[in-house]
């Protein structure tokens, strides 16, 4: 039997529900999927905007839905379907107010050897609001694997974890995959595959 979403002493949410926190008309959901990609990101080509990191692909938190507590868990996976030589490529996951992917604080790989085709990289990463506003904190960790030789195994695991880093939950946030590749060579590529992002505030 299916049972009736109800509100248990004004705090606990038994299914998510829409939620307007705090100035905001944007609706958050108290539990919830946020963000899934239906189409692949953008391709990170090394012989062009590859060389610096680039984003392939991003989701924006509307501003003011944040608050103490909130919990933004992003899965990802990049596939780089062809590499050059012995060039690298790094892979992270980023979140922050800046347009720029880059300027903000994240987690992200060393640069790997890709091998010549079809290497893969899995992320898992959460951040967690510990302070709300314009001078609001988070933490953020996570673990992202990377499959270097095109088979099933992920086996080369890297974990990572931020000290808390200063986020103005007062504007629009933005969390991103992004690229770095090593050289400038047209077979150096890669981009997201799938991007999904749950975010859970607390009951209010």
């Amino acid at each position: 039997m299916s049972m009736i979403p109800e509100l248990m002493g004004g705090r606990s949410l038994s299914h998510p529900l829409p939620l307007a926190v705090g100035k905001s008309s944007s609706k958050m959901y108290v539990g919830g999927q946020a963000n899934a990609d239906v189409a692949a990101g953008t391709v990170i080509n090394a012989d062009g905007e590859g060389t610096t990191e680039t984003e392939t692909t991003s989701y924006t938190v509307p501003a003011n839905t944040l608050v103490a507590g909130s919990t933004i868990r992003a899965k990802f996976y990049v596939h780089a379907p062809s590499a050059n030589g012995s060039d690298t490529t790094q892979i992270a996951l980023r979140f922050g107010s800046n347009t720029t992917a880059s300027s903000n604080s994240g987690m992200e790989t060393v640069a790997t050897d890709m091998a010549n085709s079809g290497a893969v990289c899995v992320g898992d990463g959460i951040v967690q609001i510990r302070t709300a506003g314009a001078s609001g904190t988070a933490v953020m960790f996570g673990t992202i694997a990377m499959d270097i030789v095109s088979t099933p195994a992920l086996s080369h695991d890297e974990a990572g974890a931020l000290a808390v880093f200063a986020v103005d939950t007062t504007v629009a946030n933005y969390l991103a995959v992004t690229i770095t590749h090593s050289g400038s060579h047209a077979a150096q590529i890669a981009q997201a595959e799938a991007f999904i992002v749950d975010i859970v505030n607390p009951g209010v």
